[in-house]
């Protein structure tokens, strides 16, 4: 059984993800061209940890959403090892190896920081895929206000096109999702929502910048929405994590 699974899956609506749907020798990937992309649907890789799918992490380099106020003398070097350093402490908190993830330093706009869709970027995304060969990937959806998203979505995409294998991609859906398609779920209470905090606080440049400019946490952001979610899907749960599934044939 490979990643086909899911791209068979029938449902009338959204369905809710259950570990039964994932057999354990599926390898999933999560990568994110931010630190905390991993995060805001860690519940969700938390339930397939535990079910024992083994996970690998790609994060690519950059200090976008550092306040210059953060800390005095950041350059964007020092502020990209700062995120790294957040996204460490918080996958190990969640429990993964510090092996499990890699750092992708890839070229970001000079202006924001954020990931671009280059030829470059393109071809170094192409052997890091090649390498861990995923039949999950999760990355976050590109139908987004967020650069950075709508890049790594579009190159993502083409390597799925082109690949000799099969690849199934659940895009996130995150607070900056302008509009998708819910198929897949995962419903979560208040014991699991705290847990998430916790992980989300480690992000504290992420935190701090929300505090300043939105006045709620980066923890409060990212659970809003998860309420939203659940609510939308007239769900029992008080949040959710929600997907869109695309399946690449070979």
């Amino acid at each position: 059984m490979g990643a086909i699974t899911l791209g068979e899956m029938q449902a009338n609506g959204p369905q809710e993800l259950c570990a039964a749907t994932f057999p354990q020798k599926l390898r999933l990937l999560v990568l994110g061209p931010h630190p905390d992309d991993f995060d805001a649907v860690a519940v969700t890789l938390r339930l397939l940890a535990d079910n024992g799918n083994p996970i690998q992490v790609g994060v690519v380099r950059t200090g976008s959403g550092v306040l210059d106020t953060y800390r005095s003398g950041l350059t964007p070097e020092k502020k990209a090892d700062i995120r790294e350093r957040e996204q460490c402490d918080s996958l190990r908190f969640f429990g993964l190896p510090d092996a499990s993830v890699t750092f992708l330093s890839l070229d970001n706009d000079d202006d924001e920081g954020q990931l671009c869709e280059t030829p470059k970027n393109l071809a170094a995304l192409t052997t890091f895929l090649n390498v861990h060969a995923p039949d999950i990937l999760f990355i976050p959806h590109g139908n987004d206000t967020n650069s950075a998203h709508r890049a790594l979505y579009a190159m993502v995409q083409k390597i799925a096109q082109e690949s000799s294998r099969p690849l199934t991609l659940l895009l996130i859906r995150d607070p900056k999702t302008v509009a998708m398609r819910t198929d897949l779920y995962v419903p979560f209470g208040q014991e699991q929502a705290d847990w998430k905090a916790k992980l989300l606080r480690f992000h504290d440049t992420q935190h701090q910048r929300n505090l300043a400019t939105r006045k709620y946490g980066f923890d409060d952001r990212i659970l809003e929405g998860n309420r939203q979610i659940a609510r939308s899907l007239s769900l029992a749960a008080p949040y959710a994590e929600a997907f869109e599934r695309e399946v690449y044939s070979a």
